[in-house]
């Protein structure tokens, strides 16, 4: 069966929400090491596989930003050492780009039913064999249909793989600017943490592991995404990994 994700959180002290959500797969890609996943939604989230990039490394995220900005022909400026809060500004970034990406070929993918081409096909041969959307599919196909009812049964049916990072928070280390210690904000964990809180992304977890840091966790109260909006949506959800 479809992966059933639940998400509890409270809107006040009186009142208790919670939400389902079918995922579209029965699996998804974790964070491994600090680079293995790094740059993985380029290449499964179009067909609605989730997967989690690392956040420790942020001169891989920078380099990467900068060769995929070649190779997209997009626009690229560095995010220098030598700048205010550069650790996080990679983050967000890096985030922005892969998101940009990641639904330009979403988008490209679900167009395509007007070319002769694959994709559909693709996306849907990813699916076990008990996917609803699937099933969906296989029962439009079973009767007589044009290219626009399959382009628009993909708009209202085909969903993106979320695109999640992974902080490890313990890598929490201070940092320093001439000598001087920087206010705690400017922590590792701290960085990454608000470089993904202000990125573009939606939908997406913040995965959580490798120890308690609760200074860490209270910093999360600081940023508007991962409280729920007048519609009860996050944008940003948090996952504490338990190993």
């Amino acid at each position: 069966m479809s992966n059933i994700i639940i998400t509890v959180y409270y809107k006040n002290i009186n009142s208790l929400t919670i939400k389902l959500m079918i995922k579209t797969h029965s699996f998804h890609i974790p964070v491994m090491g600090i680079a293995y996943t790094i740059d993985s939604p380029l290449k499964v989230s179009q067909y609605g596989i989730d997967s989690v990039i690392s956040l420790v490394d942020d001169i891989i995220l920078e380099k990467l930003r900068k060769m995929y900005s070649e190779k997209f022909e997009m626009p690229y400026k560095e995010i220098s050492n030598k700048i205010d809060d550069f650790r996080a500004k990679r983050i967000t970034s890096y985030l922005n780009m892969i998101n940009d990406i990641a639904n330009k070929k979403f988008e490209e993918l679900k167009a395509s039913v007007n070319e002769k081409s694959n994709s559909i096909k693709e996306y849907l041969n990813f699916l076990p064999d008990n996917s609803i959307i699937k099933k969906e599919f296989n029962k439009l196909s079973e009767k007589r249909f044009t290219l626009n009812d399959i382009k628009n049964w993909a708009k209202d049916n085909l969903s993106m793989g979320s695109i999640d990072v992974n902080i490890m928070t313990k890598v929490d280390k201070d940092n320093y600017s001439e000598n001087k210690i920087l206010p705690k904000k400017y922590n590792d964990g701290h960085a990454a943490l608000r470089g993904f809180s202000q990125s573009n992304l939606v939908n997406s977890s913040l995965v959580l592991s490798a120890g308690l840091n609760p200074r860490l966790y209270t910093y999360l109260e600081e940023f508007e995404d991962f409280y729920p909006n007048k519609n009860d949506q996050l944008k940003k959800k948090i996952v504490l990994k338990v190993s």
